[in-house]
């Protein structure tokens, strides 16, 4: 779901928009929004009129993934890629991608590998479907196989800290943590004094390493970088020091442009101290931003403060838009089901 608003943004853009096209822009734009039903309205208008079948079937993918129902995204998808040309496309690579998440997203790790397994074939050098491909591994129960996939992924981008700490979380996951910490702990070790401060603080915080995580992001608490002020409040939520957490959060959002993660950090950071009124103000502000990445557990964070002030009828109201827009939410329908008895 992370990258939906991207993926509509490339089919939006850079597939060769045709003026025939009309409710398929339309859907790729409210997928864009994280409107998936009405996306999905917008795509069976375009099915009516006939429009580009591989774009459209495409899109409802999409949609269908943003909602959960990732049966219907499979479905979809593989309809996208029968319709597609005798020529491989980025297009086509991109959404045999997704149709390997949809598998995931089932249990279907043997599918997903097999998709994965032939991008690799045709594209040797191909670092996300390595690393993805390792992912599906730890899955299986298959150390082996993942290990030597990520190794892969690594050497094909040998600076790039975001993949390991990815990895490392995948392997945390799966049981293997302490494997994990061996790569980001070679990392540093490798690139030595070529890593920034910020870069040794984020390392250290997957390690586990707090004191020195807080040493090296404690220069980012006035800065304008949001991924390294998130995990510098992070770094004090795990010293137990909620107040200065909170601290960065808000210095953060009183200098920069609103951050839909940070109020959420926010929100339930306020939660944990039991100051409902302000967290549920950090949550709607955060919902007040819009489309974004955190904007499904912002709203879902909203309801359960409601709950915790004893809002008990906006809960119900705000589960009700909640639950049309994301009905596959097994655990929004239980505490539904709880508010409907308050």
């Amino acid at each position: 779901m992370s990258i939906l608003a991207a993926a509509a943004a490339v089919c939006l853009f850079g597939c060769g928009k045709k003026a025939q096209n009309t409710n398929l822009e339309q859907g790729m734009e409210l997928v864009s929004q994280y409107d998936f039903q009405g996306a999905l309205a917008c795509f069976d208008l375009a099915r009516l009129g006939k429009e580009d079948l591989q774009l459209t079937s495409r899109g409802e993918g999409l949609a269908y993934m943003g909602l959960g129902d990732y049966m219907k995204a499979e479905s979809a998808f593989l309809e996208s890629i029968q319709n597609a040309g005798n020529t491989l496309t980025a297009l086509e690579y991109d959404t045999n991608y997704y149709l390997a998440a949809a598998y995931m997203k089932q249990g279907k790790y043997d599918d997903a590998e097999n998709v994965y397994s032939a991008i690799i074939a045709l594209k040797k050098k191909e670092l996300d479907a390595y690393y993805l491909r390792a992912c599906v591994s730890l899955k299986k129960n298959n150390y082996e196989a993942a290990i030597a996939d990520f190794e892969k992924a690594f050497s094909l981008a040998p600076d790039n800290l975001e993949l390991v700490t990815d990895a490392y979380v995948e392997m945390q996951a799966a049981g293997f943590g302490e494997e994990g910490k061996t790569y980001l702990s070679n990392f540093m070790e490798e690139k030595g004094k070529k890593l920034s401060d910020g870069e040794k603080g984020v390392i250290y915080y997957y390690l586990e390493d707090y004191q020195n995580a807080r040493t090296f992001l404690d220069g980012f608490l006035n800065g304008n970088d949001a991924g390294k002020s998130l995990l510098l409040g992070q770094t004090y939520e795990k010293l137990g020091d909620m107040n200065y957490a909170t601290t960065v959060y808000q210095t953060y959002l009183s200098g920069n442009e609103p951050d839909a993660a940070i109020y959420n950090n926010l929100g339930m950071c306020l939660v944990k101290q039991e100051k409902y009124d302000e967290a549920l103000e950090a949550f709607e502000a955060g919902i007040a931003i819009g489309s974004s990445d955190y904007l499904q557990e912002l709203k879902y964070n909203q309801i359960v403060v409601n709950e915790y002030l004893g809002n008990f009828s906006q809960a119900k109201n705000l589960m009700e838009e909640y639950l049309q827009i994301y009905p596959d939410d097994a655990k929004a329908k239980r505490e539904y089901e709880f508010l409907q008895t308050r």
